[in-house]
Parts: structure tokens; sequence; C-alpha cells
């Protein structure tokens, strides 16, 4: 017998006759000789699709031991279900079901009310009407039972072209994508060098606000160095560092020096990193900073990305990752650099120039983490490798913090629109694991969603 879960809201007892959780005017009678008491399913057939290394696609079927699918019976309502959807491609057109009750079992085939047998292969494609009748016919009770399963293949990356989003395309010369309260902001520099911020909801997309103009920044502001610290925005304008609420009024602090804002180590703990020339230097405040003696060597002179987690086997303690690139054209792979929260020194993972799989240096680099893994993409490749790098040919994925980035099938794919371009973008994943790709001069917004499991 599967296994199955039991939503009683309205507890039955054997041969007793109970008043129902509805209304009493309604003066609705149910019997214990009305109930369904256990769902379960046979094993189904799984279609299964990947891609061979000449790009063909090849199918193969798997069986699914279905003794593992949890179904939730809820009287109250009259559905049953399994709430953890089965894999994309299983059949559920032929499915063999075991039921038990406390009646006669029907369900409708067609149109038609059928009596139920153990053998009846039925088509699960849509929930199907079940009634069951009491022994002695005077009561019945209907359910509607679904198998859901999964609508899009998890292991592929699905891209959503947002078409009815306003984003103002053409604005930007360059720009940052960043998430705060529930908001997705894009905050750049237009061709003449006036700064603007838009934004929208993340449960929307579609529509963003008016471009608003920065005000209060004096100077060249670099929009590579934007972070969020204690929920406000910081950027440099010529080593002087400013603040803003809401990424349109800028405030002068009394920072200058700071050549590169790199990130923040955590929420519950903030602090934050940059550099002093090449030293690393963080604050607490983003008012006092301090050096800790450690110069970047190779140099970074641009932040692309930065990231701090938990520690699966410590919540206590943050691992941040910074990722950035130099002023060298000729590196073929940006720099990774790495620490934990309770570590005061930094380590390259690995130096660009030994790195035979580092993260590559592109044009408009743009890396984001999804499902515990970063993920590096953009145009074509920068430096004197061997094999030049398409733009938006490919993704290369990080499973270990950064120390080795490699295109995957099984992973985060690029939409085969993206190939070639050398439009200015920005990228964010948000919390629900949904990669937001912002085209400038087209101005279309893409999402992607996709599944490791």
């Amino acid at each position: 017998m599967k296994k199955i879960v039991i939503a009683l809201l309205c507890p039955l007892f054997v041969g007793i006759s109970l008043t129902s959780c509805l209304p009493e005017s309604e003066e609705t009678e149910l019997s214990s000789a009305v109930a369904l008491l256990s769902f379960g399913i046979n094993d189904l057939r799984t279609r299964h699709t990947i891609t061979l290394s000449n790009g063909r696609d090849s199918t193969y079927t798997t069986i699914m031991a279905a003794s593992g699918i949890r179904f939730t019976i809820d009287h109250q309502q009259g559905i049953v279900y399994n709430s953890d959807s089965i894999a994309y491609g299983t059949n559920v057109t032929r499915v063999i079901t075991k039921i038990s009750a406390d009646g006669y079992v029907y369900y409708y085939k067609d149109g038609e009310k059928t009596g139920y047998n153990a053998e009846d292969s039925i088509d699960f494609t849509h929930p199907v009407k079940f009634t069951v009748v009491s022994r002695d016919e005077r009561f019945s009770r209907d359910y509607l039972i679904s198998i859901n399963v999964h609508k899009v293949d998890g292991k592929k990356t699905h891209w959503e072209w947002l078409k009815e989003a306003d984003f103002t395309a053409g604005l930007y010369a360059e720009q940052r994508a960043i998430i705060k309260d529930e908001q997705l902001y894009v905050l750049g520099k237009s061709h003449t060098g006036e700064g603007y911020t838009t934004s929208t909801a993340i449960a929307d997309g579609k529509h963003w606000s008016q471009p608003a103009r920065w005000a209060g920044i004096e100077g060249n502001a670099d929009c590579s160095s934007i972070i969020l610290h204690n929920g406000s925005f910081y950027l440099l304008a010529e080593d002087v560092l400013y603040s803003s609420e809401d990424g349109i009024a800028w405030q002068k602090t009394n920072v200058e020096g700071l050549t590169c804002l790199l990130g923040v180590t955590s929420e519950s703990n903030p602090i934050a990193w940059g550099l002093i020339g090449d030293t690393f230097a963080s604050s607490a405040d983003m008012s006092t900073w301090e050096t800790n003696g450690q110069n970047t060597e190779s140099g970074m002179d641009k932040r692309i990305a930065a990231f701090s987690h938990p520690l699966r086997t410590n919540g206590n303690i943050h691992r941040i990752i910074i990722i950035g690139t130099g002023s060298q054209n000729t590196d073929t792979c940006a720099q990774v650099w790495s620490k934990l929260s309770t570590e005061e020194k930094w380590t390259e993972v690995v130096p660009a120039g030994v790195n035979t799989y580092g993260c590559p240096n592109l044009e408009n680099l743009a890396v984001v983490r999804c499902h515990n893994r970063m993920y590096a993409f953009g145009g074509k490749s920068i430096g004197n490798r061997q094999v030049p790098i398409e733009a938006f040919g490919a993704c290369y994925e990080s499973r270990d913090n950064g120390v080795t980035w490699r295109v995957r099938d099984n992973g985060f794919t690029m939409h085969p629109s993206f190939a070639g371009s050398t439009d200015t973008f920005s990228a964010v994943a948000d919390d629900k694991q949904r990669v937001w790709v912002i085209w400038n001069t087209s101005g279309k917004v893409w999402r992607a969603t996709w599944s490791n499991n």
C-alpha cells in the first residue's frame, strides 16, 4: 500500500453518523461508510531527453517506483493530491491505482460514471472525479483526484521573456542590477555620464518606475562599485564614498581614498570590504576603514560580483567570495578571492595564470549565484586564449566556491537569442532561484529558472 497523508478535519468513527463541518443550516449528514481511506499508484514510466556530444537529442525511458509518492486526502474539500510533483516526462495517461474505501467506488470516464476496478488503467492527465457510495446507498462523497507532474523539465533552463516589460531601452552605457526589499533595481550611467535608477517589484518584472536621475554625486561614478550595506546603497566616485537610501539621492560621506568596493560578509553582521590602493580594507559602519596589510598583488580595479553565504556545517560562519578583474587585457581569467568571516586574510582561489579552469575573463562579465553554485557568462573572451570564447556561447558553472569553472549540459544555459550579443546588460539572481537578465539597447527583460536536483 502506498504511503498516504490523510487530512481528517472532521473525525470519522465507525458505525456512527456525524454532522459535517459544514454550517448547521445545511443539515448535511456524513457517515463513516462514505470515505476514501487510502490512495496509491503503481510504478510509472518516465521519458528522459539528453543532448549528445554531436548536438542531437536522444530519449530513453525509465521505470519510476511510485511507493514513495505521498498523497494527501482532504475529506473536507474533497480533494486528493501529491504535494511534491513527480518528474517531468512521467506518463500519467494509463495509471493503475490502489484504492481502499468504506463504500463502493466509482469514477468518471468521458463524462460517464464507471464502477472502479483495481485493474483499470486511468488517464490522470487532468484531475479525475471519484465518488464513494455507502453500502446502504444512502450517502455519497465526491473526491477530485490529481496526480501532479512537473510541467517543465527541471534539468533544463527555461527562459521567460517578459514581453510587456516597459524597461527604458537604450538609456544605460553601463548598468548594475541589485535586489533590495523585494525590489529589483537597475542603477547605471548613460552614454553622457548621468546616473539613473529604475526599479520593479520582484513579483512583477513588467512595470518599471520612470528612470530617476541621480543627484548629489560629484565626479565620475563607478557603477561596478555599487554595494548594499545595512539596507543602503554605496558607490565610489573618484575615490570618494557616497551613500543613498533609494539609489537616487546620494550623500557624500567623509570617506576618501577607497579605490574599490568589494562586498559585504553577511547581513546579520555586515562587514564591508574594499581596497585602498591594492590593499584590503574593512569597515563595520562604512565610516571607519582599516587595512589588514594584505595586498592583492595581481591588482584588481573592477569588482564583478560578491557573494556571502553561511557554511552548511556552521551557520554562524560565512564564506565571502569576490570576483573581479584587473587592468591587464592579457588575463584569460578573472580574479576570484575567498575568505571566511572568522579569517583575517583573503586567499586568491587559484591565480589566474595557473588555473586552466578558472573563471573566464569576458567582456561585460556577469556572475550570479543560484542553487549553491556560481555561474559566469558574458561577451566574447578577453586575453590570450588558445580557443577564443564567443559572446554568450556558454555559461560556466563553479561547484567548488570558485576554484574551477566548467560548461555543463545539466545546469544553467544561455538562451540561443543571446549568442553573439555585444549589448550592455545586467544580471542578478533573486531568492526564488531565478536569474534576471536586463538588456539595455532592446530593453528586453528575461527571467530564467532551472533545477540542479
